[in-house]
């Protein structure tokens, strides 16, 4: 059962598009997962089958380090929605009734006034779709379940559902998914509903349960959330009117937990492979790891295989040398790494300053983009958003904080800007901001308010600290796995990165950025967050330009003892 719903654009816009016949704007895909981290497609883990990442990054560009603006869901793709950064359009978490505002302007609805047939499908978080509880979806008396907002947010066409973890809560069928579901049979919804409760099991010593998840679904494989998203996808794309270019936003469930999977994935070739363990987890159990990996590994590869086919229906229609296709995640996850390292959280989720939270794989193909680039430069995950209206004719707003990669997407430079993650929820306060430096140095400056977390959740019996600033600096080029602090070793470069923090974060506490010889950004100074680094923060940072030698902090011994630094 397929529930998509259509509305037709009207008004002058349509109608010289239609009179002037098929234009020559490009479309635009967004393929986006949820919960995949940078280092798991097969240019890190050879093992792993991203063959359809792998394709789009060997025609096109790969970005190895795509940071999100906030490691969490909802304000991830809010921000990729409004174009602002994370907290500026009030998406500050993902509890289940945080919506993006109606008076905020969508990249969607900018499209569609300049002509563009816009599309979504899946888990894109930015509403709630309807009712939850009372009567069913098909009902006429209340709003249609995913219908809730979708042409305010500027789609012509769609078919949402909510994500893997609103399950527990559905009485009844809030979505088209679970609709579909009961239309099969009201059993396959029942089952739906308590999939993380019979096929995971509740170890000892963990708070999550959906990561060891030991038993498989029955269910047909065309009814897994991930594969009619797929199909939702194809179908949206081949009816999508061929006299206008098309934008379609495609929202995977997965692999976000619960790592549930069906037979059908489990019996796939290579299911037993081994996968390497989390870095610092000797009290992590391997075999509990090699299990929630074998089956993150299986819903990253089973989504790979869906996105091929979203990408043959692009071509069945003519369209695949004119689209741009952009493969990317809302965020990553953390998969045990520093589970010897933190008594305060598991590490486990994401809503972590670490790369493997705040980083997600990204690869973009189409029309004039140079085949088999590599950006090793940070680039901002946010930024997509005004990309995508310069490619597809329509005007970036003054007010975004996104910034096109137009150029840098078609072989232009980086132009050096820094790439920036927070978030801001209880437990969770945190600034990052990492840049490459002239001599090819990857740096990444991370401040915390209370403590770092490593993760979603506390561990039980656990809390946070909630003061004093907490700073770490790490080399990403040398050290990847962020395992060495280099912060009181070479403070002149936190300085530096420092400027592009805000909000809470602005100068982190002790770190002196009112210095005049990093900038005169005075602390609780306002910026954009794309601070271009002037003469003055080079001439810093020339003397040390392979950052051999340690200069003494600028900090104030008062202030740095308050900070606990």
């Amino acid at each position: 059962m397929h529930t998509r719903t259509f509305v037709f654009l009207g008004g002058l816009a349509r109608l010289l598009v239609g009179c002037a016949g098929r234009e020559q704007r490009p479309n635009v895909v967004l393929l986006i997962s949820d919960q995949w981290r940078y280092d798991w497609t097969s240019h890190d883990l050879p093992g792993l089958d991203t063959k359809t990442f792998n394709k789009v990054a060997a025609q096109g560009v790969r970005f190895r380090r795509a940071i999100v603006p906030s490691p969490l869901c909802n304000p991830s793709r809010a921000s990729l929605a409004s174009g602002l950064r994370y907290p500026k359009h009030g998406v500050l978490s993902s509890d289940k009734t945080v919506q993006l505002q109606e008076d905020i302007p969508t990249i969607y609805q900018l499209l569609q006034d300049k002509g563009v047939w816009t599309m979504t499908v899946g888990k894109d978080d930015l509403t709630l779709l309807g009712k939850m509880r009372g009567k069913p979806c098909s009902s006429d008396t209340v709003p249609r379940c995913g219908d809730k907002r979708s042409e305010q947010l500027g789609f012509n066409a769609w078919s949402r559902c909510y994500g893997k973890t609103f399950a527990p809560f559905l009485k009844k069928p809030a979505d088209p998914y679970t609709e579909s579901l009961f239309a099969v049979s009201p059993g396959v919804f029942q089952e739906y509903r308590q999939h993380e409760k019979t096929y995971c099991e509740h170890l000892p010593g963990f708070v999550e349960t959906g990561y060891t998840c030991p038993n498989v679904s029955d269910a047909p494989q065309d009814i897994f959330i991930d594969d009619w998203i797929a199909q939702q996808a194809s179908d949206l794309i081949t009816e999508a009117p061929k006299d206008v270019p098309f934008f379609i936003q495609v929202n995977y469930a997965g692999p976000h937990p619960p790592f549930v999977i069906t037979k059908t994935m489990r019996e796939r070739e290579g299911y037993d492979r081994e996968w390497p363990l989390a870095h610092n987890s000797s009290g992590l159990n391997s075999t509990w790891q090699q299990l929630m990996r074998s089956n993150y590994a299986t819903l990253i590869e089973n989504i790979e295989g869906l996105n091929a086919q979203i990408i043959d229906s692009i071509e069945a229609r003519g369209d695949l040398n004119n689209t741009y296709v952009c493969i990317l995640s809302d965020h990553g996850e953390m998969l045990g790494d520093f589970w010897d390292l933190s008594p305060i959280y598991e590490p486990l989720e994401k809503s972590a300053p670490w790369q493997a939270s705040v980083a997600v794989p990204m690869a973009c193909m189409g029309p004039g983009i140079p085949a088999g680039r590599v950006v090793e430069e940070p680039v901002a995950t946010i930024d997509l958003a005004s990309t995508i209206l310069e490619l597809q004719g329509a005007e970036v707003p003054e007010s975004f904080d996104s910034v096109s990669i137009k150029d840098l997407l078609h072989g232009g430079e980086h132009d050096g800007r820094v790439a920036t993650s927070s978030m801001t929820v209880a437990n969770h306060m945190f600034g990052t901001a990492q840049r490459r430096f002239e001599d090819g140095h990857v740096w990444k400056f991370v401040c915390c308010i209370g403590a770092c977390p490593y993760g979603l959740k506390l561990r039980e019996g656990m809390m946070a600290p909630q003061s004093g600033f907490v700073k770490r600096l790490y080399d990403l080029t040398e050290d990847p796995l962020e395992q060495r602090d280099l912060y009181h070793k070479h403070p002149h470069v936190a300085r530096v990165l420092v400027k592009s923090l805000q909000g809470a974060f602005v100068g982190c506490g002790a770190v002196n950025i009112s210095d005049t010889t990093v900038g005169g950004i005075a602390t609780g100074a306002e910026d954009d967050g794309h601070h271009h680094f002037s003469k003055q923060d080079m001439e810093e940072l020339k003397p040390n330009s392979h950052f051999l030698q340690a200069r003494p902090s600028a900090r104030a011994p008062a202030a740095a003892a308050a900070a606990g630094a």
